[in-house]
Formats: structure tokens, C-alpha cells, sequence
């Protein structure tokens, strides 16, 4: 199949391998899961996951620069004003 590019949000499938934003990927074919079918493609991540992505989640150009030049998977730094969201979660200031 075509090799492309994934645009969409990087993650943690169930079988616990990552899928990340800009990755090369094999287009397979249509997606196979009748709720899919018709809307999403079916994709080979490196690692062997296959995934069923919308098209707007692929790319024949690689995916461009995250804001900042910051690459994904990349461990960062808050460098913000400590503070509590209101889901309830803390932030804190130096938090990786």
C-alpha cells in the first residue's frame, strides 16, 4: 500500500502500543469494522497496530513542525504558574 503520513493525536492504543502524530504509515485499504466502513482507512502503524484512521488523519506530505519546533513524545517542562484545573488536576510549575 501507499506509505503516508498520520496527522492525528498521538496515543496509547488498549494493546499498549503508541501511535504518534507524524509516523509513516502503510495504507492497507478500506476500513473493515462495519461502523467504519465508508468513513476510515485502514492503516499499518510501525510496530505492526492496525488502525482505522479518517482520512483527514493522513497525509502524503510529511506532518509539519508541533508549535515551537517541540517534537512528539518529547519530554517537556511546565513552565507555568503552578495552579489546579478545574477537572481538578494539578499543574505545577517545573512538572515534567
Amino acid at each position: 500500500g501507499e506509505q503516508v503520513y498520520f496527522t492525528g493525536t498521538s496515543e496509547t492504543l488498549d494493546t499498549g502500543q503508541r501511535i504518534v502524530h507524524g509516523q509513516a504509515v502503510e495504507v492497507c485499504g478500506p476500513a473493515t469494522q462495519e461502523r467504519y466502513v465508508g468513513q476510515r482507512l485502514r492503516v499499518q502503524f510501525p510496530g505492526g497496530a492496525l488502525v482505522n484512521v479518517l482520512p483527514a488523519e493522513l497525509s502524503r506530505e510529511p506532518a509539519p513542525p508541533l508549535l515551537g519546533g517541540f517534537t512528539p513524545g518529547e519530554q517537556v517542562y511546565f513552565t507555568g504558574t503552578s495552579e489546579t484545573l478545574d477537572t481538578g488536576q494539578r499543574i505545577v510549575h517545573g512538572q515534567a
